[in-house]
């Protein structure tokens, strides 16, 4: 019996399926599930029932489960603690965010990356739905994600908020100007997704300024609301980092009482492992 052994068959009983269990390890389907059989033709036990679905736990692995999480929590925590002796950390640390939420990303697990070089990132993009789900399950140790409510199951970390900023064509006459929201009534906008904070924090604010916008575009990528709002077909109302990161060069005006967004970083209501705590403490900064 291996420790991955275990590892794989903890995260398929975790998930109640192996391609969802595949994709939390980052390892490929075929190669979890010939793990798992090769588990069970050493106890000679057949740990999981196959469903229409995905699977159930037996009873056997019903009881090697709480086996197998007491052994895996014990060597985390004592290659944690050896780690502490020596002065390197080790693992793999899990993060999920949204295109729309990560400008500032990249250039953080960069730095993290130099401190901690034994530390192994592993990085996945989704919907906001998607990212608290994986939060959620415990698939991954850290998310950063705009909220609009707090999820249940979640440990949310509120970081700093930024002003929402109007990016415009270069030659727009309001580039380079300071004006009021409802300046923009009539004009067909850039709209973050459904189900983003951004979608929502836009629609709250024009509603307010006695307007609906006019959605042409429903986009998640900053580079790609920068290359439309280049091209004259619409406009953005977008967090000032989105206009600082390098990309399409746009125009931009600035907002009287803007509305803000805010970032968070969500972990598992359980707990990060030893490594996810140490990205969290990074990603506090942003």
């Amino acid at each position: 019996m291996e420790l991955r052994q275990l590892e794989y068959f903890a995260a398929v009983a975790r998930h109640r399926h192996f391609t969802r269990a595949a994709e939390s390890l980052y390892v490929t389907q075929p190669a979890l599930s010939q793990q798992v059989r090769r588990l069970e033709a050493e106890l000679g036990l057949q740990l999981f029932r196959r469903t229409s679905k995905g699977v159930e736990l037996t009873a056997a692995g019903a009881d090697l489960l709480v086996h197998a999480e007491r052994i895996l929590a014990e060597v985390a925590q004592t290659r944690a603690d050896m780690d502490r002796h020596t002065g390197v950390s080790r693992g793999v640390v899990r993060v999920a965010t949204t295109a729309a939420d990560a400008p500032r990303l990249p250039a953080a697990l960069a730095a993290f990356h130099e401190t901690h070089p034994h530390i192994q990132i592993a990085l996945r993009q989704g919907s906001a739905a998607e990212v608290i789900a994986l939060v959620q399950a415990g698939t991954v140790d850290v998310a950063v994600l705009a909220l609009t409510d707090t999820p249940p199951g979640v440990a949310v970390t509120p970081l700093a908020d930024e002003p929402l900023r109007v990016a415009l064509a270069l030659d727009d006459e309001l580039a380079g100007t300071t004006i009021a929201l409802d300046q923009l009534r009539g004009r067909p906008f850039i709209l973050a997704e459904p189900g983003t904070a951004l979608r929502d924090t836009v629609l709250t604010a024009t509603q307010r300024a006695g307007f609906s916008p006019l959605p042409l575009f429903e986009v998640g990528d900053p580079a790609t609301v920068r290359f439309l709002v280049r091209e004259g077909l619409g406009v953005g109302l977008v967090p000032a980092s989105w206009l600082e990161r390098p990309g399409p060069i746009v125009g931009a005006a600035d907002l009287k009482d803007p509305p803000r967004h805010r970032l968070s970083l969500l972990t598992p209501s359980a707990g990060a492992s030893p490594a996810g705590r140490l990205l969290h403490e990074r990603l506090a900064e942003l």
